[in-house]
Parts: structure tokens; C-alpha cells; sequence
């Protein structure tokens, strides 16, 4: 499973983080852990860039950002991201 944005054509915003919130929304039960998997070294992997990007590993460079607003490490309606490196 991997989440991604295609385009402004099918969804109102671009943000990885609103998808989460909608995938939450909808499917609660889907841990934060699945979710971030999803949103990272899945998407990673599926772009055939997982040797560089999606994981904290030598030689490799994610981009890094803070998922605050977050309600006993659950990600709600009211999460907000930081973009850190």
C-alpha cells in the first residue's frame, strides 16, 4: 500500500498529510505505524528510490518533517506537519 498525491484534478490539496487524515477518517483502525510506512518507505520503494529516500539509513537522505497536533500519538483531524530537513 502506498499513498501519494497525482494532482489538484482529483483532490482539493497535495498534502501526504491530508490523505492520512482521510484514510484515518475513514478506516480507523489503520495504525499510525501502517500509515507512515505507507507515506514513506512504501512510496519509497514504489518509485524505485527506497536506496536513497523513505528511511533513516546510512547514505540515504528523507526529507524530515514533525507531525504535531497529534492526541495520545494518534493522528486526528487537527495534526499539522513542520518541515525540519
Amino acid at each position: 500500500m502506498v499513498i501519494g498525491t497525482d494532482s489538484l484534478a482529483s483532490n482539493w490539496s497535495l498534502s501526504i498529510l491530508d490523505e492520512i487524515k482521510t484514510i484515518k477518517q475513514h478506516n480507523p483502525n489503520t495504525t499510525e505505524t501502517e500509515l507512515l510506512q505507507w507515506a514513506t518507505l512504501n512510496g519509497a520503494k514504489a518509485l524505485q528510490l527506497d536506496n536513497v529516500l523513505g528511511s533513516f539509513e546510512k547514505n540515504k537522505k528523507p526529507g524530515v518533517v514533525l507531525i504535531e497536533n497529534i492526541e495520545n500519538g494518534k493522528i486526528n483531524s487537527k495534526a499539522t506537519i513542520k518541515k525540519i530537513a
